[in-house]
């Protein structure tokens, strides 16, 4: 019994009445082959769960004392169904101790509690056991006590998986004291791991929690062992082992949206646009840090300009984080723009934690104001009377995105014009309509250009004029166009006249008017118009600011100005006595002028006088008055007076082109009225900003910046602003009373010199120190400055001369302006250097790139000198930022030359499908210091099929992704090459390369092509050919070549092999569909598959093709079907109308007539594969179907199946084609060939035919009585499924095609009509291009069997034999090998002619013979040349029978034959069946042949007799059901009782197949001149020819009637004679000495053979081993073996004679030297003798010319050889010797000579 394993699980702990027990699980049975390690203590142990016992395993003490008593209790629990009786044994020692042992029952789940006591002495480990008894088996339980420990449990591995470098990992894990004993913890590790804490305690069972850190430095793999020590003082020690790898981060900004997958390592720099951003705003945006690590990255955002410059306006509020592994993050960014129009450039760092990676955010925006225009520049009052009113509007309108706040700078309560609104906000895309309104007092002229500012804009200028009348006083009224002559007339300087005076002027013709109608001086000559050039433009800013007061620089010379623009009362406090301020008013024109100040008496701030005349350039003081109304208020107003010429109080006086509008003075004044202990109101307002830094600006340019103060207040707000020291900065206004509810403020930064200042402008408001407001103030005057990357010098890589290389070359602005920069090249570099941009504008702190390109005209060094010059953007060439400065730059390139390799200079890629693509790499190597601009070519030759004319127009099959670029220095380029082949051809392709100069347009493309390397490409389509074929079934007696001709094979090849059309290749197999019942057909290739025909009901025609993948590349085909083709409609699209066709169609493929096996598949390249196709022979008649054979990318070719079902008693002889082509033959032959044409008999009885040769006698008449066609054989009787060759022979008398039609009429049968095609050659025309053949060549039926057939044993070694063209008389010999393949089935062979006259051109042996297993045999065919010349094209059938069935077949017929004895004599007389002979019918079946050879007249007896038995029949009845069922089961019962007689095995049949074609000897010679000497000429055969033909008397052989007792008779004497001869033992003796008697050479000479000595024979002459044309009856396998060995015989006794031959001759010479020796003769008597020798000599001579001349010596020695190399090939098949090996030589050792050889060299 197999010895088997038992595999026991682990214990699972239960808990079971306060006991800890385990249950095990089953067991389970194992094989013993599993690789198991069991401990078996005893071989009768077993585990408590097998026995259904649940108890734990052992039972342990701890912590217990010497002395004292411990009890447990172990718990036993049956858990089987059925009850257990258990026994136990006590422990052994006495420190355990348990109950007296006595038997324990438990009954199913029940328990019993075992009590074990321990009474220890002393500090040891006990140990011991309990044994328990069941019926089944014994189990063990295990109890000991233990001393107490020190243990620990620690993790094995703690993985910390990836850290980024310089980052860290925390990982907690829990060490827990297991042991018994109170222990300290010691932690040691290395770096980069560390553990917190590093020493602790813990109790018995406790447990802590430890962090582990890991930090690496670097990208590794960190492994460390971590000690953990315990115990007393440490002694004990666990590990455990740390593992951490360290990765180095790598994060990449990019915009937000962009996809990681698009950024890679040269993103390092982000770009963020923030665009136009409104002053005053924040604008933020998102930056995306990808970490493309798998570990996270801690960053940190370094923003290092942030530290050094004094306007940063970016910020990121979140300057550290993290980047998860594999993800993204964002990050703000945000733009807070203080001052309007600058475009503020910025960098922001993105350092990865340990500093590996670093990436660049670079952050542009500008900043935009508000677009605040005035609808309108002047409003024009025009004139009203005093004490009136006149109202006008004027927008304002913002046309900017964010809000403005704007002011006018007008008191209106003191002023005649009165504004509805001075100030206030304008939305976005809005505007306002502002109410002015004119109030005149005094009858003048009024004009004021009052100020409107905005915040963040320049101001704007709004001219107020109007004229007004009184009574007495009436001026002219002032218009627009006064204002514009006005501005005229001060740019010309005309304005500081006065009017009367400029009229005088203009009177004597000094002054001009101009087309505007301002005056102007007369031009003189050529001097220019003034009138065209424009007036000077003065900025808004400077306009505003610019006033004498608060600037110390004005535009323009005042015509009247003050001294003073602020008066200030300061604080009164008494009320009554407040002292005047004087204002003194100085006229600077040279015409005198009245000066008129507005308000009145009543007013709080009043002026006397309040009008005056002053005179040119004189002045005049007045005095203001401060009269408040009110203690403990502030008090301030803007007075305001005109000025103007005195000229100009009447309009009487006033001139329209010297009309000068008047000027208007303002003053400030203010006051404050608090009293003593009373503070000023307390100040409630705010400030746009606490800081104003101020754009970069030149050395003494102003620039300027708004202030908004906001009064929250009710309370009016005076401010006083101190002036700064240095004169750098000035606000404007500096002190007034803000009544309002804002006031915008214009600072204005005047630098003196290049640096930055730093101010804290104080403001002091409402009159009181703790109001003061500081506001701090940053500008600077800046010069250009550039820092120059790489300390300014430039480094160009070794560049191929002509060509360019470039870098990029790093400049950045550290200058707070925007500055212009121009490179500047030396004449000499100017060739060699070029940079992009040469000049443009890099703003402030931008870093800025320019592509420099060098292109070195020779190969040498270069050191070139360019230079960068830098001004300020906008400014002035003498202010300090318009300073032109220049840094020099240093220049280094090196021009080189070098070539291209290619890697590979032959490039192959094989066979490549047209239509298709394949693709490969060129790999481009440049080996040369510097980089190659390169352009390749494609030279495209073709070889193939194709005329060049029809691809001359081709495109190129290549296609390079690149045919220009360049190579860098040292590395290597890689270029996909693509083919796309359009046609079958073989591809060249030649890639050369040019080296191009595109920067050296002199020399460009100077270069010759220079070869790159060659690439090959071969466009294939998919091909297949049919390599062999067969067919069995119905077809077995059709021979290769007719299955090759019925199928077409050989023009399916050709069409396989040749190339699509356009439309074959629409296609593919999966798309070939049509909803059409009949697919469109796309292909001319269109040809027949012909299954022949058989009668109905027989087996089924298979014909097995095989296919090969004759082509390179992989070949994908399918057979389709019509329903293959045809796409399935929906029903109601179906018409249901089928034509003739389409129902035939259906009919075939319902009753699946025609198969395919396999219908589809793929061959690769030199594959084959076999297709199966079969036609039943189910329904008469002719069927078809078109079938397409599809290549995927290749051809489409329509094969249409046919195939013919014939009726039993049908006469059908079928014909594959109604035309046949004879073989071309040349004009003159005297005897033209014989050739044959085949008839099929596909019925199941034998057919007799007729040729209709009327037709032939018509052709013949035409061509002057000349036998044009002749059929030999026009009737016969063709047999059953059987071939007949009707023999024909074609003479031509003409070159020309001959055609006929000859009806072939068939034997109560239907009658066809076939066209015979021949065609007549002039040889001497066509020459060698119509060749002699039979025809062999030009089929393509293959020799060798490639295609097994299903149940096939033997296989011929060749199937088709062609002997060539032969001359008359001669004979052709080859050899085919008949080789069993089976390996247990040993077969016999038969030969068998399809014809009876082919027997007398060939013969075959041995005929028949057997082959054991793996056997095989040599046959050697022979054929004869005779006749006359001809065509054959002959058929030779091998029957191959199974020897295995063939006896099993015999045993059957021998019990079958034994059965049928015993039947005949034997027979068995019963009571109960004495009707037996009444019975119709017998059960059993006898040889029917007894019953063919009674005569008619017994027959006519014995139906006489039975029909006296039987009674008249009764009506014919339809049967019922249950009859039919009834009659049914009585047939097949009789049917079960008869016991045919065996059918003998069915042979399988082999085709051999012969080919030939026959001359006539001298057409031979003549058309064969080196081929005749390779033939013998048999003249026997052609003697024996001519007494054929020679007229003989027909003897017609007498036929002799004889009676069966007379052949009885004879064959009886004939049996004794021969019986006697067997018996005669001397009959017997001479046979045998006849055997071995050798045959004489002569034997076949005849009478002349006694006359002739055959030792004397010639050799003949060498020629083809040959064979008679008589059929010999076949030897036997024993007579063969006879042969040979006779044979062997021979050739030894020939040896040995030829040796003693030798030797005689040898000893000759000494006999005859010794007997004339002694004797002596005359001269003439041996004269004599030398005569007559010599006459011996001739006639001897002469008699073997005779004998060489003989046929029948031809005919030995031809026989001789023949049989001579047969017993050769014999031996060597045999395996005697090898036929193959090298001969050897043997060297023989020198013999010493003897003395006969001696004397015979003497």
């Amino acid at each position: 019994m197999p010895t088997t394993m038992m595999q026991v699980s682990q214990p699972i702990a239960h808990s079971l009445g306060g006991q800890t027990i385990k249950q095990v699980p089953a067991l389970k049975t194992i094989p013993k082959t599993q690789s198991i390690s069991i401990e078996i203590v005893e071989k009768s142990m077993f585990k408590p769960a097998d026995l259904g016992i649940e108890v734990v395993d052992n039972v342990v003490w701890q912590n217990w004392q010497p002395g004292r008593e411990y009890t447990k209790n172990i718990v036993l629990k049956n858990v089987k169904v059925k009850t257990q009786k258990i026994k136990y044994n006590v422990p052994s020692s006495r420190f355990f101790t348990t109950l007296y042992p006595k038997p324990i029952v438990l009954s199913a789940g029940t328990s019993f509690s075992l009590p074990v006591t321990f009474r220890p002495l002393e500090k040891i480990v006990y140990d011991d056991k309990i044994t328990f008894h069941t019926k089944e088996g014994t189990f063990e339980i295990l109890i000991k006590a233990v001393l107490p420990k020190y243990d620990i449990e620690v993790p094995e591995n703690i993985n910390f998986d990836m850290c980024a470098a310089k980052d860290f990992i925390e990982a907690s894990f829990t060490v827990r004291n297991s042991g018994d004993l109170h222990t300290s913890l010691d932690w040691e590790v290395c770096e980069p791991f560390t553990i917190q804490p590093g020493v602790t305690k813990l109790q018995p069972g406790e447990s802590r929690v430890f962090k582990a850190t890991f930090k690496p430095d670097s990208a590794t793999v960190y492994e460390a062992t971590a000690v953990c020590s315990y115990g007393p003082e440490g002694c004990m020690s666990k590990t455990a082992t740390f593992i951490g790898i360290g990765k180095y981060p790598h994060i990449i900004v990019s915009s937000v949206g962009k996809p990681s997958t698009t950024l890679n390592k040269d993103n390092l720099e982000a770009v963020i646009q923030f665009g136009p951003t409104a002053v005053g705003t924040t604008v933020q945006k998102m930056v995306e840090l990808h970490n493309l690590a798998p570990v996270r990255a801690p960053y940190k955002v370094e923003h290092t300009s942030a530290l050094s410059r004094i306007d940063t306006v970016f910020q990121c509020p979140k300057m550290t984080g993290i980047v998860p592994p594999m993800s993204s993050v964002k990050i703000l960014i945000s733009y807070s723009p203080n001052t309007v129009d600058v475009t503020s450039v910025d960098y922001f760092s993105v350092v990865a934690i340990g500093k590996v990676s670093k990436s660049v955010i670079k952050c542009v925006g500008s900043s935009i104001g508000p677009e605040v225009a005035l609808s309108a520049k002047v409003v024009n009052f025009l004139q009203i009377n005093a004490g009136e009113e006149a109202t006008r509007t004027v927008d304002i309108v913002n046309s900017s995105d964010i809000d403005a706040e704007f002011q006018f700078m007008i008191d209106c309560s003191e002023s005649v014009f009165k504004f509805k609104q001075i100030s206030g906000c304008l939305k976005a895309n809005s505007s306002k309509t502002i109410i002015l309104k004119f109030v005149p007092i005094h009858p003048i002229n009024y004009h004021r250009r009052v100020t409107c500012v905005v915040h963040n804009q320049g101001p704007l200028f709004l001219d107020l004029i109007g004229t007004c009348h009184s009574e007495l006083v009436k001026p002219a009224v002032l218009q627009a166009k006064h204002l514009d002559n006005f501005r005229t007339h001060v740019e010309r300087g005309f304005s500081v006249y006065p009017p009367e005076q400029l009229n005088e002027l203009r009177q004597k013709g000094r002054l001009e008017l101009d087309d505007a109608g301002a005056l102007m001086a007369p031009s003189i000559g050529t001097v220019e118009n003034p009138s065209e050039h424009p007036l000077h433009q003065v900025p808004p800013m400077d306009e505003y600011f610019n006033d004498g007061f608060h600037s110390d620089i004005i535009n323009f010379v005042p015509h009247v100005s003050t001294d003073v623009n602020v008066v200030d009362f300061g604080n009164c406090q008494n009320l009554r006595v407040i002292e005047d301020r004087n204002v003194t008013l100085t006229n600077h024109t040279k015409g005198k002028i009245t000066v008129q100040w507005m308000g009145g008496a009543e007013k709080t701030f009043t002026v006397t006088p309040d009008v005056i005349d002053i005179p040119p350039l004189k002045s005049c003081a007045f005095q203001i008055k401060f009269k408040p109304n009110a203690p403990n208020q502030f008090f301030g107003a803007e007075l305001e007076c005109y000025a103007f010429y005195k000229s100009l109080r009447d309009y009487k006086l006033v001139e329209d082109s010297t009309h000068c509008p008047p000027w208007c003075v303002t003053l400030n004044c203010a006051g404050q009225t608090f009293m003593p202990n009373n503070e000023t109101f307390l100040p409630r307002y705010t400030l746009d900003a606490a800081k104003l830094v101020f754009p970069a600006v030149n050395a003494k340019e102003a620039t300027y910046r708004t202030l908004l103060m906001r009064n929250t207040a009710s309370t009016p707000i005076l401010f006083d602003i101190e002036k700064d020291p240095s004169s750098t900065f000035s606000v404007k206004p500096s002190k007034a009373l803000l009544k309002g509810e804002q006031q915008v403020f214009v600072v204005k930064i005047l630098p003196k010199e290049v640096k930055t200042y730093k101010h804290k402008l104080t403001m002091r408001l409402n009159d009181n120190e703790k109001y003061n407001k500081e506001l701090e103030l940053v500008g600077s005057a800046e010069a250009p400055l550039v820092l120059l990357d790489t300390q300014g010098e430039i480094f160009f890589k070794p560049t191929c001369v002509g060509t360019s290389s470039k870098r990029t070359y790093m400049i950045k602005n550290v200058s707070r302006i925007p500055l212009r920069f121009e490179w500047k090249l030396r004449f000499a570099d100017k060739n060699l250097l070029s940079v992009v941009p040469e000049a443009g504008i890099i703003q402030p702190n931008e870093s800025q790139s320019q592509i420099w390109s060098f292109v070195p005209k020779q190969e040498q060094k270069y050191v070139m000198k360019p230079a960068l010059v830098v001004w300020g953007q906008g400014l002035s060439s003498t202010s300090s930022g318009g300073k032109k400065k220049q840094f020099d730059v240093r220049a280094v390139g090196e021009g080189s030359i070098g070539d291209i390799k290619a890697e590979e200079g032959y490039l192959d890629f094989g066979d490549v499908i047209v239509g298709s693509s394949a693709s490969k790499h060129i790999t481009l190597f440049n080996n040369s210091s510097c980089s190659l601009h390169y352009r390749l070519s494609i030279d495209q030759t073709l070889d193939g099929p194709y005329p060049e004319e029809m691809t001359r127009t081709d495109k190129i099959g290549l296609e390079l992704d690149r045919m220009e670029g360049i190579i860098p220095a040292r590395s290597r380029q890689i270029i996909s090459a693509m083919v796309r082949p359009i046609r079958r051809v073989t591809y060249q392709f030649a890639i050369s390369y040019q080296l191009i100069t595109p920067e050296d347009v002199s020399s460009a493309s100077t270069q010759e092509p220079q070869h790159l390397c060659h690439i090959l490409v071969t466009g294939v389509f998919p091909t297949m050919s049919i390599t062999d074929a067969r067919c069995f079934g119905s077809a077995v007696g059709i021979s290769k070549k007719q299955l090759w001709s019925l199928f077409s094979l050989d023009n399916l090849n050709v069409c396989l092999d040749s190339d699509p059309s356009a439309r074959e290749l629409m296609y593919s197999v999966q798309t070939r569909h049509s909803h059409q019942r009949r697919a469109p057909v796309y292909t001319r290739a269109i040809m027949d598959f012909n299954f022949s025909a058989a009668p109905l009901g027989s087996e089924a025609c298979f014909v097995n093709l095989m296919f090969e993948n004759t082509g390179t590349v992989a070949t994908e085909w399918a057979f389709l079907f019509p329903s293959d083709l045809h796409t399935e409609l929906e029903y109601w699209a179906e018409t249901g109308e089928f034509d003739e066709d389409e129902l035939h169609e259906m009919k075939v493929m319902d009753n699946n007539l025609f198969t395919i096996e396999p219908r589809k598949g793929k061959l690769d390249p030199g594959e084959c594969g076999s297709v199966t196709f079969s036609y039943k022979h189910f329904i008469a008649g002719t069927d078809r179907l078109p079938v397409l054979l599809k290549l995927a990318r290749g051809r489409e070719i329509l094969l249409n199946f046919i195939g013919v079902t014939v009726d039993q008693d049908r006469h059908y002889i079928h014909f594959p084609s109604s035309k046949h082509m004879f073989t071309p033959v040349p004009v003159g032959e005297k005897i033209s060939p014989k050739q044959v044409y085949e008839l099929y008999n596909g019925g199941a009885t034998s057919v007799r035919y007729q040729f209709d040769l009327t037709p032939l006698d018509l052709i013949r008449q035409e061509n002057f009585d000349q036998p044009i066609f002749e059929c030999l054989n026009p009737m016969g009787e063709i047999p059953p499924g059987r071939s007949l060759n009707i023999e024909w022979r074609f003479s031509p008398i003409e070159a020309k095609t001959y055609m006929v039609d000859v009806p072939i009429h068939v034997h109560n049968g239907d009658t066809a009509i076939v066209t015979f095609t021949g065609v007549g050659y002039d040889k001497r025309i066509m020459g060698e291009t119509m060749p002699m053949t039979d025809q062999q060549d030009l089929t393509g039926v293959p020799g060798v069997q490639s295609v097994p057939i299903p149940g096939q044993l033997a296989f011929l070694s060749q199937e088709r034999i062609s002997f060539g063209n032969l001359p008359l008389f001669c004979r052709g010999r080859r050899m085919v090998f008949v080789s069993n393949k089976s390996k247990n089935r040993p077969v016999s062979f038969e030969w068998h002619v399809t014809c009876p006259t082919d027997s007398q051109f060939l013969s075959i042996g041995p005929v028949r013979g057997y082959l054991n297993p793996g056997e095989s045999q040599m046959c050697r065919v022979n054929f004869v040349a005779a006749g006359q010349p001809s065509f054959y094209d002959l058929d030779l059938v091998c029957e191959v029978t199974d020897q295995v069935e063939y006896n099993n077949y015999k045993n059957r017929l021998a019990e079958w034959e034994g059965e049928r004895l015993r039947q005949k004599y034997e027979f068995t007389i019963t009571e109960n069946d004495l009707d037996a002979d009444k019975r119709i019918g017998s059960p059993e079946i006898t040889d029917l042949e007894p019953l063919k050879q009674k005569t008619a007249d017994d027959a006519l007896r014995m139906s006489e007799t039975d029909f006296a038995k039987y009674k008249t029949l009764p009506p014919i009845s339809k049967l019922s059901p249950d009859e039919e069922k009834n009659e049914c089961e009585r047939r097949h019962k009789k049917a079960n009782e008869l016991w045919e007689k065996p059918e003998p095995p069915t042979p399988f049949l082999l085709h051999l197949g012969l080919t030939a074609r026959t001359h006539d000897i001298r057409a031979f010679q003549a058309n064969f001149p080196d081929e005749y000497r390779k033939y013998y000429v048999d003249r026997c055969l052609s003697a024996n020819e001519e007494k054929k033909d020679a007229p003989v008397e027909n003897k017609k052989t007498e036929i002799i009637d004889c009676k069966q007792s007379e052949a009885d008779l004879i064959s009886g004497v004939m049996a004794n004679v021969l019986r006697g001869l067997l018996d005669d033992s001397a009959f017997h003796d001479s046979v045998v000495k006849v055997m071995k008697d050798p045959v004489p050479y002569f034997a076949q000479i005849g009478a002349r053979a006694d006359k002739i000595e055959p030792r004397e024979s010639p050799s003949p002459p060498s020629s083809p081993v040959g064979r008679p044309g008589t059929r010999p009856s076949p030897p036997s396998p024993s007579s063969s073996k006879v042969s040979s060995a006779s044979t062997k015989k021979q050739r030894k006794s020939s040896k040995s004679s030829l040796k003693s031959a030798d030797r005689s001759k040898v000893s000759t010479p000494d006999t005859k030297a010794s007997k004339t020796s002694t004797p002596r003769y005359t001269k003439d008597e041996i004269l004599k003798v030398k005569q007559e020798e010599e006459r011996l000599k001739g006639k001897q001579e002469m008699k073997k010319l005779i004998l060489n001349k003989l046929p029948e010596f031809g005919n030995s020695v031809e026989s001789v050889l023949e049989n001579t190399i047969l017993n050769i090939l014999s031996e060597a098949l045999e395996g005697e010797f090898n036929i193959t090996a090298r001969p050897r030589f043997i060297a023989l050792p020198k013999r010493n000579g003897s003395s006969t050889s001696r004397a015979g060299k003497l």
